[in-house]
Parts: C-alpha cells; sequence; structure tokens
C-alpha cells in the first residue's frame, strides 16, 4: 500500500521534532554564575589587617615584602599561613546573605560583634555560629553574610596564634654557634666543632647546623619570667645595601630543657616551645657530644 501524501507530510514533521529536540538537548547549557566572594577585594592586595575584640588589646599586622609581622599589640614576627587564614576570608563564598533587619542585631551576635577585622580599609563583623547548619554570621558591605563556621574562629583571634613559630628569621645566615662546651664555627665554607671528636662526622654537624637554621617550635609565647639556666649564641650575618654582609651576633637564653626544650629570644620577649627529642639536636653533636 502506497503512502499518502498526508502520511509522508507527517512523517517529515516527526522527523524534523525529533531533530530538533535533540539539537536543544545536546546544545551546551548556559553555566549559572558564579556566586561572588564575600568582600571585593583580593587577598593578594591586602597589606594590613587590624583585629578587635571585646576587652582584649588591639592586633594589628602589617606586610613588609613578602613576609609579615605583628606591630601591635608588641613587634614579632608572624607566620604567613596564619595571617593567609585571615586575608583568605574575602575569597569564601556565602551559603546565604540578606539585608539586615531594621533594629538591633543581637540576634546574629552583631551588636556587639564578637570581633572586628579590618581589611586594608574593608571592615567585617564577625557575629555568632547559626544554631543549625554550621554557619557563622558575618556583617560586611551593609549585608548580612552565612559562611561555614570553620571560616573563622573570633576566640582564636590573638596575638600569640600569629606568632611565627620559626626560631630564626628569615635573612640571618649563621657563622658559628657557641655553646657552653661545644663551639660549632664555619671555616671555608666548612663547618667544624671544637672540641673536636674522631666519631663526629662533617654529616652529623651540618645536621646541628640544619637543626638551628630550620628549627620551628611546636608553640612560641611571651617570656613569663623563668630563670634562664643556659646561653647560646650564635654570630651570623646579614645582606645589606648593596649585598654587603652585615655581622651580628645574637644570644638566646636556654629556660629548660625537660620534659621541654624552651629557648628565650631576650631580644622578642618571646619563649619557643620545642619537643625534648628536638631539643637533644639543637644543644648537642653525636651520641657523645656534651650539652650545656
Amino acid at each position: 500500500m502506497r503512502p499518502t501524501r498526508r502520511g509522508l507530510a507527517n512523517t517529515t514533521l516527526l522527523a524534523a521534532a525529533v531533530a530538533l529536540s535533540w539539537v536543544l538537548w545536546a546544545r551546551p547549557k548556559p553555566q549559572a554564575a558564579a556566586p561572588p566572594p564575600l568582600a571585593p577585594i583580593q587577598s593578594s592586595a591586602i597589606t594590613t589587617i587590624t583585629i578587635m575584640r571585646p576587652g582584649r588589646p588591639t592586633i594589628r599586622l602589617r606586610r613588609i615584602g613578602r613576609h609579615w609581622r605583628l606591630v601591635e599589640p608588641f613587634k614579632a614576627r608572624a607566620a604567613r599561613f596564619r595571617v593567609e587564614a585571615i586575608t583568605d576570608i574575602v575569597d569564601s563564598t556565602p551559603r546565604d546573605h540578606f539585608t539586615p533587619p531594621k533594629g538591633p542585631l543581637s540576634a546574629f551576635g552583631l551588636a556587639p560583634p564578637r570581633a572586628v577585622v579590618i581589611l586594608n580599609t574593608r571592615r567585617i563583623l564577625i557575629g555568632r555560629r547559626r544554631p543549625f547548619g554550621d554557619l557563622r554570621y558575618i556583617l560586611t558591605g551593609g549585608d548580612i553574610a552565612l559562611v561555614p563556621a570553620e571560616v573563622i574562629h573570633p576566640r582564636e583571634l590573638t596575638s600569640d596564634s600569629f606568632l611565627s613559630t620559626r626560631l630564626l628569621g628569615h635573612g640571618m645566615h649563621p657563622v658559628a654557634f657557641t655553646l657552653p662546651h661545644l663551639t660549632v664555627s664555619r671555616h671555608d665554607g666548612i663547618w667544624r666543632a671544637a672540641p673536636s671528636e674522631a666519631h663526629i662526622s662533617n654529616d652529623r654537624i651540618n645536621g646541628f647546623v640544619d637543626a638551628w637554621r630550620y628549627a620551628r617550635a611546636l608553640s612560641v609565647s611571651r617570656y613569663h619570667g623563668a630563670p634562664v639556666v643556659g646561653r647560646v649564641v650564635i654570630a651570623y650575618h646579614t645582606r645589606g645595601a648593596h649585598k654587603v654582609r652585615v655581622a651580628h651576633t645574637l644570644a638566646i637564653d636556654i629556660l629548660a630543657r625537660h620534659p621541654e626544650l624552651v629557648l628565650l629570644r631576650p631580644d622578642q620577649g618571646l619563649e619557643y616551645h620545642f619537643p625534648q627529642e628536638i631539643g637533644k639536636r639543637l644543644l648537642a653533636i653525636g651520641p657523645r657530644a656534651r650539652t650545656p
């Protein structure tokens, strides 16, 4: 039986509809616009940070070159990763945001706020955690935003929490270490220990020097007044103008050896706390080396 003209037309229309449906389905779908970050400022452009908490001293940090320094309530080197945890707030994506209601904002923990963070000139008020969903209220730019609670913890915003755990700062190039019963110094590019013992290899001496160069404490705090039980003097140089070497000495006091090693930098008024195993590497070379 030959198909009728109407049947052919219907078949053609059906095929065209199927083809159009496939084209519409296969066409790339428009991507949803990414939600804006918390604040319209690049974290890499932040050079100053001010943190205020009720009843606590104001904390100020400043970026100098590539390094951050704590400038208030006292001066010290700052831990870069800890500072970046604050500057990265501006890049966090709010789960929700809304215009603040009229009246006090105490229901959101924003009147007064748990903390105020100022990044350059951008003011961010940190509120309380929401009772459900593990989110925190933050007020900035006229809106209240809800961000994951782990983005910032107001109680952890203390001056000590920003301290660098590295004992020796960047740019310090040691040339000698003087302990009460041991001296390690560099001559013609080679590190030597005195008094020298046959069993002490160059690798052990170099390991001793590297332990000091890269020493990082488990924690750092302000000096609490403990008595000094020993001292280490480090001779080092820095590079001044036109890369001229400038000689310096740094005295580091020993406050305790057990159950942990506690070292004091009097120039900073800071205590550096190390596990006992690290202490052995900093105060001796080899199994028979004497400790101060």
